[in-house]
């Protein structure tokens, strides 16, 4: 439910600056007419009604600007938009102040003290439109500057809600690898071995619970990334034992470090999917800490090479890039291939 804008509240602090100012204007310009203290008089009412009448400028010309932005149908600059918005209200104020004062003038029989002459007429207007260049001025200059904060916040609020629906869709992308290639390993364990196929389900039904449970976040510890890695290497071991060995540095365990979810084990289905490993030579995955995290196997290509689209490869670095601003790092070596994961930090830049 939107509050009503309440002209006052929402402009306390403000409303203080012109009211110290007002006091601050009507001090010099007394002690400007005095030549020593005993001149000096200060009216406690004076700096009052020259507040009243900043105030009033100052929602004279926020009306007039709302009045002015609803008709507008160019979409011309900021600078212009803004001129006009001065340019019309010291206009209609000077209309206002002159229409106010001749009434003044005469409830109080000062009519021909304040009209006789054209310079009283001339001292009137131009002393009306110097306190519209002062104050409305400064409300102008107020008024852009709430709006500016306004317009970065909306702009900051698309730029996290685009940054964090790519980073849904990476995920998106991402999770089905694990389900489908499972999927795939689970149907051929039912043709070879029902028993093996049995224990393999039980242990994926319990990692893709910890999968759906991960989704949706931006991040998890890595001591839970590790973990998640490790059971699902064991499933990768239902198929492939003694083709591929994972090795982890126990100290990455002990690290209260963030990581995107299913980082890891993007990782390490490359490194099976890409590698042809055999009980005679092995695939050999090691994690290690190397400045962040780094991920690394032997290389043994197929016969005939398997060249993907390394669509996983590309989504991880995006991912990466949108959370922490810095990428993966991968190097394809002649007889290895190495990434490194960089750290991100618990509150990330779209948080």
């Amino acid at each position: 439910m939107k509050t009503k804008p309440n002209f006052f509240k929402d402009n306390v602090p403000f409303l203080v600056f012109l009211f110290l100012f007002s006091w601050i204007i009507i001090i010099n310009n007394e002690l400007s007419y005095s030549e020593s203290w005993e001149d000096f008089k200060l009216f406690p009412d004076a700096p009052f009604w020259f507040f009243i009448k900043a105030v009033f400028i100052f929602w004279f010309t926020r009306f007039i600007k709302k009045i002015i932005e609803k008709r507008i149908k160019t979409k011309d600059s900021l600078l212009i938009n803004y001129i006009m918005f001065f340019s019309v209200g010291a206009l209609l104020y000077l209309v206002i102040s002159s229409i106010f004062s001749l009434i003044v003038s005469l409830i109080f029989g000062n009519f021909h003290r304040n009209y006789t002459t054209l310079f009283r007429e001339f001292y009137l207007t131009v002393g009306s439109l110097i306190d519209f260049i002062m104050f409305g001025g400064f409300s102008l200059a107020y008024l852009y500057n709430k709006e500016s904060i306004k317009y970065q916040k909306k702009a900051s609020d698309y730029e996290i809600g685009k940054v964090k629906s790519e980073i849904t869709q990476l995920k998106a992308q991402l999770n089905p690898h694990f389900l489908f290639n499972n999927l795939n390993i689970l149907d051929q364990l039912i043709v070879e071995d029902s028993e093996r196929a049995s224990v393999f389900l039980n242990h994926f039904s319990e990692l893709y619970r910890y999968s759906l449970h991960s989704a949706d976040k931006e991040l998890v510890t890595l001591e839970e990334e590790l973990l998640f890695t490790e059971g699902y290497f064991k499933l990768m071991e239902e198929k492939y034992e003694g083709y591929y060995f994972l090795s982890i540095d126990k100290k990455l365990l002990e690290k209260e470090r963030f990581v995107p979810p299913f980082c890891l084990q993007v990782l390490i289905e490359n490194a099976i999917t890409h590698n042809k490993g055999t009980s005679k030579n092995p695939v050999y995955i090691e994690v290690l800490e190397e400045e962040g995290i780094k991920v690394v196997n032997n290389k043994i290509p197929y016969k005939n090479s398997i060249i993907g689209n390394k669509i996983a490869l590309v989504n991880l670095s995006k991912q990466y890039k949108l959370l922490g601003k810095k990428g993966i790092k991968i190097n394809n070596l002649e007889k290895k291939f190495e990434v490194l994961l960089p750290y991100l930090k618990k509150r990330s830049n779209i948080n």
